[in-house]
């Protein structure tokens, strides 16, 4: 499983705090004890300032790659902001955190994957916004991997999101996430899926202990990706032995690296 760190995403007080103070230690520290604790990416976000957003996104890039040889995931619905994080990045192949299926957008951002050969998240979106069946939702996904694909970007690049929504808001978001991420898997074998895990536990105590087990339940359906806490242990733990019982850890070497490397702190 491909786990993107989220550590670094101005919707978070923290960090929102320490990109507006220009706190470069606090931000870094991020960075580096993500990778320590085994992100393959890392999400860099300024959103939640508009009017500074691309040299926000600039400078967040820099500062990121000064402390991890990770990639990044170049998160805004801003095309700006993303082409500005990518004229920066240098470490490996970047991902564009989003495109939609918005007629506005899709244009803009479909235009920056080719130009820099990058893997795009994909929302399973449109111009009416989140729609509320399993079907709708799908076929909203299909249609939107489809044109990525016509304009000549290989499945393979594809990380869809089915988008994640609280189940405190309406008990069966969870059942059409799952649903979804199983029918792309279905009908797009080669292309990946990848969520936002913590959306699901949204207004829930114990929102840790929900997120891991729904992050199973979506490994279980056919999850590639997710963005998430590197930080929590149990839930890195849980992604070892999924992606070990679920066969895709041949031999189950990566499990026992990291049994083995806990048993000896």
């Amino acid at each position: 499983m491909l786990i993107i760190g989220e550590k670094i995403n101005s919707t978070r007080k923290m960090v929102k705090q320490a990109i507006a103070d220009k706190d470069q230690a606090f931000l870094q520290k991020l960075a580096s004890d993500q990778t320590e604790a085994g992100a393959d990416y890392l999400d860099v976000n300024s959103g939640a300032f508009p009017q500074e957003e691309v040299e926000l996104m600039q400078w967040l890039v820099e500062i990121t790659q000064q402390a991890s040889d990770l990639p990044l995931c170049l998160d805004s619905p801003n095309p700006a902001a993303i082409a500005a994080g990518l004229a920066l990045h240098k470490n490996g192949r970047p991902i564009i955190n989003s495109i939609t299926a918005e007629a506005d957008k899709f244009p803009k951002v479909i235009k920056l994957v080719k130009e820099h050969d990058a893997l795009v998240l994909a929302l399973a979106m449109g111009d009416d916004g989140i729609t509320k069946t399993t079907d709708d939702r799908f076929a909203v996904a299909k249609n939107l991997i489809e044109d990525i694909c016509n304009q000549g970007v290989q499945p393979e690049q594809i990380y869809l999101d089915p988008l994640i929504q609280p189940v405190s808001v309406q008990n069966d978001f969870g059942i059409i996430a799952l649903e979804t991420i199983r029918k792309v898997k279905q009908h797009f074998p080669t292309a990946n899926t990848t969520c936002g895990l913590s959306n699901i536990s949204f207004g829930l105590p114990r929102r840790a202990d929900i997120n891991r087990c729904f992050l199973v339940m979506a490994l279980a359906a056919g999850l590639d990706s997710a963005i998430v806490d590197p930080l929590d242990n149990e839930l890195m733990k849980m992604v070892k032995i999924a992606d070990a019982l679920l066969g895709k850890d041949r031999y189950c070497k990566n499990y026992i690296k990291a049994f083995r490397s806990t048993e000896k702190k």
